[in-house]
């Protein structure tokens, strides 16, 4: 059943973008959304060891847009916000492969598996996400409920569409609790392991921070998503449940200050276990696997 959203992924991203706005009332604030994404990948040298030199991986950097992130050897590009959404997944799935294929080249290897090294950072791909007026200006500012509203949708389904926003087995050792406080004492980038929200925190699964291009507005960080995912029905699942929040105008989960990941929050946790995670994509009353679903069949 995955092989057949695979083959169908362009379908299914095109029936999700039309269904997001389809369910816009009339009365809306928003008219549009935008999407931009922030992709992480390793660097490593013929033996599958993180590249250390240097002044190899700042020219690579500079061949592909790339900057260097926290791990070693590894290197972050970004993906600016769209309303094209199509065209966005194109690019960053055409870029994975020019950057591989790059790699190959200089005898090295491009790596966007989740979490390649236990005592390193993981990779992930992050979604950042706006909403915005007929004007064409960013509405999420301080107070608005609809970042709430897509918060709440983005943490309900989040363990519903892992498959596809993590779709390897490798992936889910990025959000295992020990390793993560082991990184965290080592000053080292965590991952989130619950369905948690926080202003500009970075250990949460959802990061509130400030816009790039307004300093009075917000842009939402959905910090799940592992390297490996498909862009096209990753971007198909994010999409959907920010159309699922925004339609049910909820808004259950607290803003967390601290770590995410200590346990006096009490929070949900995010599925680390992948066949854990496939059982619970085909739970029958899983929103995404139903539209899905419905957007191959008509």
């Amino acid at each position: 059943m995955l092989k057949n959203f695979y083959f169908n992924k362009i379908k299914i991203l095109e029936r999700s973008t039309e269904l997001f706005y389809q369910k816009i009332p009339k009365n809306s604030s928003f008219s549009q959304l935008k999407i931009g994404c922030e992709l992480e990948f390793f660097l490593l040298d013929k033996d599958k060891k993180p590249l250390n030199n240097l002044n190899e991986i700042n020219i690579f950097c500079n061949l592909v847009g790339g900057k260097r992130e926290q791990g070693d050897g590894q290197i972050e590009l970004v993906f600016n916000f769209t309303d094209n959404l199509l065209y966005l997944a194109s690019e960053m799935e055409k870029s994975k492969q020019e950057i591989i294929n790059l790699a190959k080249q200089k005898n090295l290897i491009a790596c966007f598996e989740g979490k390649p090294f236990e005592d390193d950072c993981g990779s992930s791909l992050q979604f950042n996400v706006t909403l915005h007026d007929y004007n064409g200006a960013n509405i999420f500012y301080e107070n608005n409920p609809l970042i709430d509203y897509c918060a709440t949708g983005l943490l309900d389904l989040t363990n519903f569409m892992l498959p596809f926003i993590s779709p390897d087995a490798n992936d889910y050792r990025r959000f295992d609790l020990n390793n993560n406080k082991k990184l965290f004492r080592n000053h080292k980038y965590v991952a989130p392991v619950n369905l948690s929200l926080g202003n500009d925190n970075r250990s949460c699964a959802i990061r509130i921070c400030k816009s790039y291009d307004n300093p009075n507005c917000k842009r939402l960080e959905y910090r799940v998503a592992s390297a490996s995912c498909d862009a096209w029905l990753g971007i198909s699942a994010v999409v959907l449940a920010l159309e699922y929040g925004l339609k049910n105008h909820k808004s259950f989960y607290k803003t967390i200050y601290g770590n995410a990941f200590d346990e006096i929050y009490r929070l949900s946790k995010i599925s680390s276990n992948h066949q854990e995670a496939i059982e619970i994509f085909f739970d029958k009353n899983n929103y995404i696997l139903k539209k899905f679903e419905e957007f191959i069949r008509n």
